[in-house]
């Protein structure tokens, strides 16, 4: 439990749990801090830069801790912005 906990945590530094490469530094950072212990919670078992992970996210919303539910929230509102633009 505690090398997949390991393991998982290093997945995630590096990459935000479903931030495109493209999305502000900001918007990846505030969904690593927040929605970390959400991910090995409820979607530990997909990678977590994928469909899986955002299919499952989306699935647990009402679970997920409000500070994961608003680092999502911007994230995406940052994506609209972008796209935008």
């Amino acid at each position: 439990m505690i090398a997949r906990t390991a393991i998982a945590l290093m997945l995630t530094t590096g990459a935000a749990l479903a931030a495109p490469a493209g999305a502000p530094a900001g918007d990846r950072s505030a969904l690593r801090q927040h929605c970390t212990g959400d991910y090995l919670s409820y979607c530990g078992d997909f990678a977590p830069d994928s469909a899986e992970v955002r299919a499952c996210f989306k699935q647990n919303k009402s679970r997920l801790s409000p500070d994961c539910q608003a680092a999502i929230t911007s994230y995406n509102k940052s994506q609209k912005r972008a796209e935008i633009r």
